[in-house]
């Protein structure tokens, strides 16, 4: 017999790995939090509110039409501008879409309870880099404001800041969901004119809930 005829003899690693080879299934199946899409929910999850971070039971939604108008919205600029009372489930339709958004379409978001916006801003304007905020900021993919109406409005810089921002909200072409309590008559008597057009026309779309 021939050398070349001589089996060779598998070392004893080979022969453990194939047979672990063996036993692994054709189409492994890899569990969801392990996915790129299962870490995003993961992290959505510690950003969003408890309240605004469960299934949502869409018989206890007011009025499903306009929900469905904003949670749906496409993250396409203009964004929507969710105007309506307190318990009219306009934030959880924001919450919703920034949710579908980032965890199943990967855009980065950034939010703000307005107060905290206006805090944020007034740091980067006294520091003198307005510019870096509005930098920072655009890296994202969408935004969102919630009760832009509860500023503090003892302070006129509050309103000289919050022109500011959806002026470079219109001008960047930056997706944006707002909410706000208030309608256009009150912003007008707040803001004036052009503020409000900035606002309900020019940076978002309305939907009025």
């Amino acid at each position: 017999m021939s050398d070349e005829s001589k089996e060779v003899e598998k070392p004893q690693w080979r022969v453990l790995f194939e047979a672990a080879v063996a036993q692994l299934p054709e189409n492994p199946v890899i569990p969801y939090e392990m996915t790129p899409e299962g870490h995003r929910l993961a992290k959505f999850k510690h950003v969003c509110p408890t309240e605004f971070c469960v299934k949502i039971d869409r018989s206890k939604i007011p009025n499903v039409e306009k929900f469905d108008a904003v949670a749906k919205w496409s993250g396409i600029f203009p964004g929507p501008c969710a105007l309506g009372k307190t318990g009219s489930a306009k934030t959880r339709s924001a919450w919703s879409a920034l949710g579908r958004l980032y965890v199943r379409e990967n855009k980065p978001f950034a939010w703000f309870p307005v107060k905290r916006l206006m805090s944020d801003m007034a740091w980067y304007v006294e520091n003198g880099h307005t510019d870096a905020f509005f930098r920072n900021y655009d890296m994202f993919a969408v935004l969102m404001v919630d009760d832009v109406d509860k500023i503090n409005w003892q302070f006129e810089s509050n309103q000289e800041s919050l022109f500011c921002f959806y002026d470079w909200v219109y001008r960047s072409n930056k997706p944006c969901i707002t909410t706000t309590n208030q309608p256009r008559k009150w912003w007008e008597n707040k803001m004036g004119e052009a503020f409000t057009r900035r606002l309900f026309d020019d940076a978002h779309f309305l939907v009025q809930f």
